[in-house]
């Protein structure tokens, strides 16, 4: 089954994606997300500083999995995606 490719800034996991360094694969004129990448803090504890805890096992950029829709934070909020751009 395959997912939508999540993006800087439109996506998020509990809340906003943010890009933490990929600068060169973009996906509606927005940096790609990969694990490893934070998400904009929602709260406290394990909401306060999230990082996307889960990527893909197949697609790396620079031998980073990339993250796409259902992926995990590690505050454990899922990621959304981009609908047209599919991966597993």
């Amino acid at each position: 089954m395959s997912f939508g490719i999540a993006v800087n800034t439109t996506d998020s996991a509990g809340g906003e994606q943010l890009n933490g360094g990929q600068s060169w694969f973009f996906v509606e004129s927005q940096k790609v997300i990969l694990l490893g990448d934070p998400v904009q803090g929602h709260g406290t504890g394990a909401h306060a500083a999230p990082v996307m805890a889960e990527g893909s096992a197949w697609m790396t950029l620079g031998g980073v999995p990339v993250c796409r829709q259902g992926h995990l934070a590690s505050c454990g909020h899922a990621s959304s995606g981009r609908n047209w751009f599919l991966i597993s």
